[in-house]
C-alpha cells in the first residue's frame, strides 16, 4: 500500500519501549549534499538520540534502540544507490511496526524516539503532494501515473492500435517499452496520427477522466510537445494543475517526477 494510504494507520501505533523516527534529506540537488553530507547527518543523529537513552532510558530502551538504530544504518546505505530527495524510516521495539520509504520530495532532517511514530512532515508533505495524476503525451503513446507523497503509485501505458482502430492499455511502464519499433509501423502510424490525432485523442479523454476520478487525484499534470499538451487538454474534463511542454516520456518515471514536482516548486 502507498504511503499516504497508510498514514491514518501510522498514528494508531505506539511501542511503549520506543519508536525510532528518521526523516533523511538525501537530496543531491541541495547544495549541503553534494558530499554526500547525510551520512554525516545520519551518524550524528542516531549518535544524538543513543546518548540521550543512555543518560535518560531504560535498559530495554538503550537494547531496542541499538537493534533499530543499526537496522535503520543498514537498510539506509543498502539503498544508498537509489535514494533519491528523502529516505524515511520508523520501526518499533517490538518489531510490529516498520516503514522503509524512498521519496521523491525533500524533508527535513529529524531524529525521534518517543512511544509513537512522528509523522509531522509527512502530514505536510500530504497536503503539500497530494495524489495527482501525469499524463505523458506523444503523439500514438500515453503514459499515466499515479503519484502522492512524492511516490509513484501506479502507472498505465495507452497505445494507438492502428489494427483495432482503439487505444491499448498496458499495466506497468518501463523506459525501453516507450519507443516504437518497425519503421515501416512507425511511418504508418505517424501519418494516420496526424490525419487523425484529435478524434484519437477526443476518444481516450474520458479513459483518463475516469482514472483520476476512480483514483480520487486533486488533478492532472500534462506533459509533452506543446500541441500535444493542446490536443489532450481541449477534451479533458478533469482539473490541469499544470501543463510541462517538454518531451519526457523516453525517461524513467522517477525522473519524470522529479521534474513535474521541480516545475511546480519553482
Amino acid at each position: 500500500m502507498a504511503l499516504i494510504e497508510d498514514l491514518n494507520d501510522f498514528k494508531h501505533q505506539t511501542d511503549e519501549t520506543g519508536i525510532l523516527t528518521i526523516y533523511l534529506n538525501t537530496d543531491f540537488a541541495d547544495g549541503s549534499q553534494h558530499g554526500g553530507e547525510w551520512k554525516i547527518r545520519l551518524k550524528n543523529g542516531l549518535k544524538k538520540i543513543k546518548e540521550y537513552i543512555d543518560t535518560s532510558g531504560t535498559k530495554e530502551e538503550q537494547k531496542a534502540y541499538k537493534k533499530l538504530a543499526d537496522m535503520a544504518n543498514q537498510h539506509i546505505y543498502d539503498e544508498q544507490m537509489n535514494l533519491q530527495k528523502s529516505f524515511v524510516f520508523m520501526a518499533s521495539a517490538d518489531g510490529e511496526f516498520l516503514v522503509e520509504k524512498i521519496l521523491q520530495v525533500p524533508v527535513e532532517t529529524e531524529f525521534h524516539w518517543e512511544t509513537y511514530p512522528v509523522l509531522d512532515q509527512l502530514e505536510e508533505l500530504q497536503t503539500e503532494f497530494p495524489g495527482v495524476g501525469v499524463i505523458l503525451v506523444q503523439k500514438s503513446d500515453v503514459i499515466f501515473i499515479d503519484a502522492a507523497l512524492g511516490e509513484i503509485r501506479d502507472e498505465k501505458q495507452f497505445s494507438w492500435e492502428v489494427e483495432s482502430e482503439d487505444w491499448k492499455q498496458y499495466k506497468g511502464n518501463a523506459s525501453a517499452d516507450r519507443t516504437a519499433s518497425g519503421s515501416n509501423q512507425v511511418d504508418e502510424l505517424q501519418q494516420r496520427f496526424e490525419e487523425n490525432r484529435h478524434r484519437w485523442y477526443k476518444n481516450l479523454a474520458p479513459v483518463i477522466d475516469k482514472e483520476v476520478k476512480q483514483r480520487q487525484l486533486a488533478g492532472l499534470y500534462v506533459v509533452g510537445n506543446k500541441e500535444s499538451i493542446r490536443d489532450v487538454e481541449q477534451h479533458l474534463n478533469t482539473k490541469v494543475i499544470n501543463t510541462i511542454p517538454k518531451n519526457l516520456i523516453s525517461k524513467p518515471s522517477h525522473e519524470v517526477l522529479n521534474i513535474v514536482y521541480d516545475e511546480e516548486v519553482r
